[in-house]
């Protein structure tokens, strides 16, 4: 394979990410960091590889046939069917990992589960308690997965329009009415952190005010840090290389939709960048440090350099770069 490379990346860290182990990484290597054609015939073949391999296998037996994915919880009840907010291993955490793993709508039991679940969404947009993480992961899952100009998905849009809050950000009903010395409570850092990273992948709304609201929550802060107190960060895992993601949060969330947004060169984005760069490994490789225990998308041991995470910093180093074009 002739591969023209993004000098950014080391050619060993290149190679490693190419490597037929991890063919989802590999196909996205080729395609985001690397701009092939999703119909190059390298490519092609690798995404038949994807649907071949053994954890997508996993998912895809393991998923009921109405199209959702269940799972025992404590007292022998079974949760999936609907759209409760947990485990890692329910419903719309599986339409996440496909959606990581590379695979689209276009796949007959993607497309079904995915219809199935936004079936189930509510008259307001809404998925379940009005968690803004959730909603949040949904509208970048099912953007990956091809929902992006789904009505469906444009009434979640709609919704997280009108419900920004007093201070920028978004808090769920379990929180709401709530208040901290006689004062409503702040909005929840985590579920805001989802409402970014998932409306990275709308550009159309990117203008709207509710939206330059929500980055400017973020900047006010350096994107991670407590405004009260600077070193410190406003949540434990905020700092953290995580993945897969989920509602906790992580450093990849905060940085790559405001690079996509394209606030790579603010200064109040300048200090989280530098704790992302200080992580790099000496041989080009980004370690995990955190992971959610599920049973469909493992990415690796913490500590270690991950493809997964090593594949997303490259893919940061290139939006940074297309900003300086």
């Amino acid at each position: 394979m002739n591969v023209q490379n993004n000098h950014d990346i080391p050619k060993k860290v290149l190679s490693w990410l190419l490597e037929p182990s991890n063919p989802s990484v590999r196909y996205r290597t080729l395609i985001e960091l690397l701009n092939y054609s999703p119909n190059d015939s390298e490519t092609q073949l690798t995404y038949n590889e994807i649907l071949n391999w053994e954890p997508v296998l996993k998912i895809k037996n393991a998923m009921h046939p109405d199209g959702y994915w269940q799972v025992k919880v404590e007292n022998g009840k079974t949760v999936g069917k609907d759209t409760e907010y947990r485990t890692f291993n329910t419903t719309h955490w599986v339409l996440g990992y496909l959606a990581e793993y590379g695979l689209t709508r276009k796949e007959e039991f993607i497309n079904r589960a995915s219809n199935r679940y936004l079936d189930l969404q509510k008259k307001d947009g809404d998925f379940w308690q009005h968690l803004s993480c959730l909603y949040g992961l949904n509208l970048h899952t099912f953007s990956k997965l091809g929902f992006a100009s789904d009505p469906r998905i444009q009434k979640t849009i709609d919704l997280v329009a009108s419900s920004i809050r007093h201070d920028n950000g978004y808090l769920c009903d379990l929180h709401k009415g709530k208040k901290h010395k006689g004062e409503p409570v702040k909005s929840c850092f985590r579920g805001t952190l989802k409402v970014l990273f998932g409306l990275a992948e709308f550009p159309s709304i990117w203008t709207h005010p509710s939206v330059k609201a929500l980055v400017d929550y973020f900047l006010n802060r350096e994107l991670l840090f407590k405004r009260s107190k600077p070193n410190e960060l406003v949540v434990k895992n905020a700092g953290a290389l995580v993945f897969p993601f989920t509602y906790r949060e992580g450093l990849l969330e905060n940085l790559y939709p405001l690079l996509k947004m394209g606030y790579g060169s603010h200064p109040k984005f300048m200090r989280a960048w530098e704790l992302f760069e200080s992580k790099k490994l000496p041989d080009g490789k980004f370690p995990l440090e955190w992971n959610p225990m599920n049973m469909y998308l493992n990415p690796g041991n913490k500590g270690e350099g991950n493809k997964w995470i090593t594949f997303y910093a490259y893919f940061l180093y290139k939006l940074k770069n297309s900003e300086n074009l």
